[in-house]
């Protein structure tokens, strides 16, 4: 049974939501990031990055542009 692989791949995917979800959190309403940007801060792939972003415009935290960047909103 070949489980290492399996969690090596976590702690990485771990650390760079960790480091993504930093660099969230400092941003203010009007910031904007995109995936590249997000996956040279994270590490993560541009997959992954685009469904983290993805769900914070779903979610009302963000909000996509036409540009492919998301814009950090602001909480009414």
């Amino acid at each position: 049974m070949k489980t290492r692989p399996t969690v090596q791949r976590s702690l990485v995917l771990d650390a760079g939501l960790d480091k993504l979800q930093t660099y969230l959190l400092t941003m203010v309403p009007g910031d904007e990031v995109s995936v590249p940007r997000a996956m040279e801060i994270s590490g993560l792939d541009a997959a992954q990055c685009d469904a983290v972003l993805e769900a914070l415009a779903r979610a009302g935290l963000m909000m996509r542009l036409q540009h492919d960047a998301y814009v950090r909103r602001r909480m009414d």
